[in-house]
């Protein structure tokens, strides 16, 4: 299987790009012993805060290209937003509910880089960096002025022991 995401290079740079925005390709195991290296040195609250902070400003912005550079309505680039996730490698997520009207929703993750990572029986969740993914994409979804508007939980984790994936449930506060 190839990617599924379109990869474009450009020849004098280097830079790859995917739906026009830069990326970089590296080794799962470099980003987790990153995070885990953070994480350890923050401490896991604090660290949980600026990741919370940064990746909802990143799903944000993500969100504001795909509108622009495809067209997409708010409820289609949330929905593309996660499919593309899952097309880069970070596991493959699965919307369970998205509830507009009552502002809320759960989304389920299989196959987490960080629960693979981290093995089984850790009995705690480790995948909550996305938190901060889910956050600012229901925000962007939304049009709340700021990701702090909707809370997100890793309810259960895959290295758990007791589950087969981690489970997400987010809310827009009223």
């Amino acid at each position: 299987m190839q990617p599924a995401v379109p990869i474009d290079v450009d020849e004098t740079s280097g830079i790859w790009r995917t739906d026009g925005l830069p990326m970089v390709y590296l080794p799962r195991h470099f980003l987790v012993n990153n995070h885990l290296a953070v994480e350890a040195a923050l401490g896991r609250d604090a660290y949980r805060a600026v990741l919370r902070a940064a990746t909802a400003k990143s799903a944000i912005e993500w969100c504001e290209a795909q509108v622009q550079g495809k067209g997409l309505d708010p409820e289609a680039t949330f929905r593309h937003y996660f499919q593309r996730l899952s097309q880069r490698g970070w596991g493959q997520f699965s919307i369970e509910v998205l509830d507009v009207a009552s502002r809320r929703g759960r989304i389920s993750l299989r196959n987490s880089i960080f629960a693979l990572e981290a093995g089984q029986g850790v009995g705690q969740c480790v995948c909550y960096m996305f938190e901060g993914f889910v956050t600012g994409a229901f925000s962007f979804l939304l049009g709340l002025a700021a990701p702090t508007e909707v809370e997100c939980e890793e309810t259960h984790c895959a290295c758990d022991g007791r589950h087969d994936h981690c489970r997400f449930d987010f809310a827009a506060r009223p």
